[in-house]
């Protein structure tokens, strides 16, 4: 297959984009499913339910850095917001590809992440590619590439729920496109190894686009040396997303970035319909010259998280082995009833993620969230 990435006009992106809003109205007709089971269900809608304990979302409750809140709040006393931020939005593209060791042209930002996904998609399925993914897995991008014509193909995950890469690998076809890999995966909470992933992408990248979402590194051990954004080149067809909604707790604000070749970052740029909000931009900006925040607010999560695991081992809970700010165990018993009943205890946890519909991902929460939904997982887990 071609890998070649055509530059795309703003005319023919609007056409393009009329194509895409009509793919999306009928797309659930084309959804498998476990796309499915990511719409918009009596379970997702509970999860903003007034009350109770959310740990459904992966967000991060310990919220932003306090440089980032002033930010903010200095940008609109200033009378800011009545200008669109585009010298922010400068100085935040060359703050963030001086910490990625690459130049500007290789930034590309987006309304969260959620947005690079979204256009990466657009590029690939409107050409009516294909995308290789693990399965349980984050669908936002297979799902898009669906709704406007494409094909998703699920690789299941290994017994550890981690990507199997040597089954991805061999499921390449002249027809794959992109093979998008979530490294901490999601709902699992693994990682793949640093070495065999970086093996894995010199490998498939000459045969098809390599997308790696690194949402959730940050939290991960050993960040340094897992990320593989220094793969990232003129030619290689590879992106590597990142995302504030995460260990930076600016979900709210919907920014992130995609570091990739130029030509390709070029091509998205015409995709994009958003753009980030000025209190956004500056709150970014602070929390990347916050030194110290990453690492104090990983701490937080990982104690917290460290709790909920000794629970889950006094339990006899298997569960996959967190490089997140949430955890993915066995309940041995039906999600559906585990979910029911977390709720009558006041705590929202994630979906179902089929097919392993025995298994519950909760986020970690604040540490009285916490406390109150160990509680109810004891009593849940431990009844009839």
């Amino acid at each position: 297959m071609s890998t070649s990435l055509p530059s795309l006009s703003r005319r023919h992106w609007l056409t393009s984009a009329g194509t895409a809003l009509a793919g999306l109205a009928v797309a659930g007709r084309f959804l498998n499913e476990e796309m499915r089971a990511q719409a918009l269900t009596p379970e997702r809608l509970a999860a903003v339910t007034p009350g109770k304990v959310r740990l459904s979302l992966n967000e991060n409750p310990f919220g932003p850095s306090p440089a980032a809140l002033e930010a903010m709040q200095r940008h609109l006393a200033a009378g800011k917001s009545c200008r669109y931020p585009y010298l922010e939005t400068g100085e935040l593209v060359e703050l963030i590809a001086r910490k990625e060791g690459v130049s500007p042209e290789h930034i590309v930002l987006g309304v969260g992440s959620g947005e690079i996904l979204e256009t990466v998609a657009l590029h690939f399925g409107l050409a009516k590619g294909e995308v290789l993914y693990a399965t349980p897995g984050y669908l936002q991008l297979p799902r898009a590439m669906e709704a406007v014509g494409g094909r998703a193909v699920g690789v299941p995950v290994t017994p550890a729920g981690e990507h199997d890469l040597e089954a991805m690998a061999a499921q390449v076809s002249p027809a794959t496109s992109i093979v998008y890999l979530a490294n901490p995966h999601n709902p699992t909470g693994t990682t793949v190894d640093a070495a065999a992933l970086r093996s894995f992408i010199r490998e498939v990248s000459p045969k098809a686009f390599v997308f790696v979402d690194e949402a959730y590194l940050d939290i991960a051990d050993n960040y340094n040396s897992r990320t593989v954004v220094g793969l990232v080149n003129a030619d290689r067809p590879l992106l590597v997303a990142r995302t504030f909604s995460k260990i930076y707790g600016l979900a709210g604000l919907r920014i992130g970035y995609g570091v990739t070749s130029p030509r390709f970052a070029a091509v998205l740029r015409n995709y994009a319909i958003g753009s980030l909000a000025g209190p956004a931009t500056v709150a970014a900006i602070a929390s990347l010259k916050d030194d110290g925040f990453v690492a104090r607010t990983r701490d937080k999560i990982v104690a917290e998280r460290q709790k909920l695991l000794d629970l889950l081992r006094e339990l006899g809970r298997a569960y996959a082995e967190p490089q997140t700010n949430f955890v993915f165990f066995n309940a041995g018993r039906p999600h559906a009833e585990v979910f029911r009943r977390m709720q009558a205890e006041g705590v929202t946890v994630a979906r179902a993620f089929p097919p392993l519909t025995d298994w519950v991902r909760i986020t970690i929460g604040l540490p009285e969230e916490n406390e109150k939904a160990r509680a109810a997982l004891r009593k849940v887990l431990t009844t009839a």
